[in-house]
């Protein structure tokens, strides 16, 4: 599972800025994260 990091948080699933890794917008594939990323300027962070 990957989520998008951005700043000092990540990508929520509500599309805002979050710091909170429970509430986190995951991707399945890396592919699909790397893609999302390179849109918004962030960058991929596996989740494990």
């Amino acid at each position: 599972m990957y989520a998008v990091k951005v700043l000092h948080g990540y990508i929520g699933k509500d599309g805002q800025r979050t710091r909170d890794k429970r509430c986190v917008r995951i991707f399945q594939t890396k592919n699909y994260a790397k893609k999302f990323a390179d849109k918004i300027g962030g960058r991929v962070k596996e989740l494990g």
